[in-house]
């Protein structure tokens, strides 16, 4: 299933695509989940690729302590975190092995492929629960 983005997510994700490249960017999707399965993704927050060393074209890492301060700050709304999103810099938007590797059942991964000109692809996947 399809998440669902407004026009000012989408906007926000592809702005932070472009201000990075040719380096990926990364952040984390905050929405709501439905007993039926659908994600409603309500806003982004982006992060620091913590990846370095010339590396940081072609992998993403987030800060886990971030992660656990989101965490902390949704308790008290009705959000969540809903998955991730990266881009891929002159590359296609689909799973990569790595990305693939380390998804998380239940979560969203939104890959935009952006080049110099701009995001030219954006894709979502999920994996199934194991």
């Amino acid at each position: 299933m399809e998440p669902k983005f407004s026009k000012i997510v989408s906007t926000q994700m592809e702005s932070a695509a472009k201000k990075a490249y040719p380096c990926e960017c990364c952040g984390i999707l905050v929405g709501k989940k439905s007993e039926k399965g659908e994600i409603e993704v309500t806003e982004i927050r982006e992060a620091s690729n913590q990846i370095q060393g010339g590396q940081e074209a072609t992998h993403f890492r987030i800060d886990p302590l971030n992660l656990y301060y989101i965490e902390r700050e949704l308790e008290s709304s009705n959000l969540e975190i809903v998955g991730f999103y990266h881009s891929h810099p002159d590359c296609k938007a689909i799973l990569s092995d790595e990305d693939r590797k380390y998804m998380v059942p239940g979560l969203v991964y939104t890959i935009m492929s952006v080049t110099a000109h701009g995001v030219v692809d954006v894709k979502s996947y999920t994996r199934d629960r194991v």
